[in-house]
């Protein structure tokens, strides 16, 4: 029997001209937005080895002022104090520890700035999801239904992650900006201790030398707070909200001019 028989007996077929066809249902919802996980840096211990950080620097305060008062001392007391020719071995040990205090105290800054570099960086991750997720809860309502104060949030909410992702881009450049000078400053500290070792340097050279090197830390560290308070009230925002006001603070006999300087 041909086809066209076929169709005579039993009639057409019913899933050619779409009859049998299923209907269309609903569209399923949309999936609900997921805040990103962020990976937890233990900000307890951060701040218990911050503090274990700035005790260590006072005891290492203390003491390079002891050795410094000690090394002038004998200075003073030698018959030609200008001749670094006549410094006795046990004044020269005092020198070598001195140099060991400033290479533990520079460790000591360093992983002070590492610390609060990552917890700077955590909460600004914190935020990069917060804003994520806020952004595609907004693009998910239909446009049609949006309300003016929504478009409006949608695109503050948008600068301020620019702004966030800005800002953690500057806190890996400044790590990898560190990481370069610290390698430049162990190799410059490592070159003087060997000339000093073998004669080459007096010690009222490393006096001055000394006092140059921490005033310079101590003055970019100055500046850059300086610097993320002025950005901070210029932007209106709390940028910086996770500078805690102790890194703020800057203790009065820091402010205090000396008649002679120091070596800490």
């Amino acid at each position: 029997m041909s086809p066209s028989e076929q169709q005579l007996v039993f009639g057409p077929n019913k899933s050619t001209y779409g009859q049998w066809k299923r209907k269309k249902g609903p569209a399923p919802p949309r999936p609900v937005p997921q805040r990103r996980q962020i990976k937890a840096i233990p900000m307890k211990e951060v701040k218990r080895e911050l503090e274990d950080i700035e005790v260590q620097q006072q005891e290492l305060e203390r003491q390079g002022v002891t050795l410094e008062k000690t090394i002038r001392d004998k200075f003073d007391q030698a018959p030609n104090s200008n001749d670094d020719s006549s410094m006795t071995p046990d004044v020269e040990d005092l020198v070598l520890q001195l140099f060991e205090l400033v290479n533990e105290k520079n460790e000591l800054f360093r992983r002070q700035a590492e610390l609060m570099y990552l917890r700077r960086q955590q909460r600004l991750e914190e935020e990069h999801a917060d804003l994520e997720y806020q952004i595609r809860c907004l693009m998910d309502v239909p446009e049609h239904t949006k309300t003016d104060s929504d478009k409006t949030r949608e695109e503050e909410l948008i600068q301020r992650l620019v702004e966030v992702v800005e800002r953690r881009n500057e806190i890996v450049e400044c790590l990898e900006m560190d990481r370069i000078r610290e390698a430049e400053e162990d190799r410059s500290i490592h070159s003087r201790l060997g000339m000093f070792s073998k004669g080459k340097i007096s010690c009222q050279e490393e006096v001055t030398y000394s006092d140059s090197y921490y005033g310079k830390m101590k003055k970019k560290k100055k500046d850059k707070e300086k610097h993320t308070k002025k950005k901070t009230l210029k932007s209106g925002l709390d940028v910086d909200k996770d500078i805690d006001e102790r890194e703020e603070a800057v203790p009065k006999h820091a402010k205090e001019k000396k008649s002679k300087r120091k070596w800490f």
